[in-house]
């Protein structure tokens, strides 16, 4: 995982998403998102035109050399299909058993690069739109594809949200709008809510933070009681200390019997003002909400920017 969470170079972002990850320019963003760990899609697009797009889906019990060489005919076509050629991915312990690339002789149009990792049985598929040559797809992008099995730690980063989850831990659902991004997880019973809210001037103006995390409970008000009272608690955000407020969501006695709610449900808020972001975190059990939110923002804390607001503070 340390290569997954390596922070991002100068005008590139990391996207990790469902096991994979890859590096992008900054200008690159997410207009679609669809799909789980089994099959997906994720469409990259800048201001003008579509720029990549993702697929990836699990095969088992094939023969990864044919799946990989059908996905990529049925991308390209016979006749392009000839002219692909086998890509050595970078690093002696490269993830991927079978890798394959297809580029655009007289662009516009598509280079297309199709693998199979060994560590996951997933085929996962990129297709870069170019109109005129472009370095960026082989120099930056293709080099920084990376997998990893169901069954270890989980890098997640979609636009200016970034997390880690411990094993066993699988996304359920997310909702992304403009400033206020939630990724929720589960594993059995357990589960976690993650929510970014930014800039935090912005939302800090227009109610405390103590209310924003009130308003975390929303959607469990006729299963849980309010928040009865917020504490101040210390808080390690990615290598940080920081000041945070903690309450407590109680079951409501008459809904003894509703077993697949939890007893109680922690919720912490914070605010992070290097990244100038609210963090709001809902679930059970604590000790893996704080280890969830120990890494809340690993992909978009320039180590330069914590090192100026330290020494402004000294």
């Amino acid at each position: 995982m340390s290569s997954v969470l390596n922070r991002t170079t100068p005008n590139t972002q990391s996207i990790a998403w469902q096991g994979w990850s890859i590096r992008v320019p900054d200008s690159w963003n997410p207009v679609k998102v669809d799909g789980d760990w089994s099959s997906g899609l994720i469409l990259l697009a800048d201001l003008h035109q579509p720029r990549l797009g993702i697929r990836w889906r699990e095969v088992r019990r094939v023969d990864p050399v044919k799946t990989v060489g059908r996905v990529m005919e049925n991308e390209v076509g016979r006749l392009a299909y000839q002219e692909s050629v086998d890509h050595p991915m970078p690093g002696s312990d490269s993830c991927w058993s079978v890798s394959r690339l297809y580029q655009e002789p007289s662009p516009p149009g598509r280079d297309v690069w199709v693998g199979h990792s060994r560590i996951s049985s997933r085929v996962v598929q990129l297709v870069h739109h170019v109109k005129r040559p472009d370095p960026v797809f082989l120099q930056t992008v293709l080099p920084s594809v990376q997998d990893t099995s169901v069954d270890t730690v989980q890098a997640w980063s979609m636009f200016d949200l970034s997390c880690q989850t411990p094993p066993g831990w699988r996304l359920q659902w997310y909702r992304f709008h403009a400033g206020d991004l939630t990724l929720a997880f589960s594993r059995g019973r357990d589960q976690i809510r993650l929510r970014q809210v930014g800039p935090a001037s912005l939302a800090l103006g227009r109610m405390p933070l103590d209310d924003w995390i009130r308003q975390m409970d929303k959607s469990y008000r006729k299963i849980y009681r309010p928040i009865a009272e917020l504490v101040d608690t210390p808080l390690e955000v990615d290598s940080r200390t920081l000041d945070a407020r903690q309450g407590l969501l109680l079951r409501k006695k008459r809904l003894f019997w509703a077993w697949t709610y939890l007893p109680r449900l922690t919720v912490i808020g914070f605010h992070d003002p290097v990244r100038d972001r609210l963090g709001l975190a809902q679930g059970h059990p604590e000790p893996e909400i704080r280890g969830v939110l120990r890494s809340f923002g690993w992909a978009k804390t320039p180590d330069s920017k914590i090192r100026r607001k330290t020494e402004v503070k000294d």
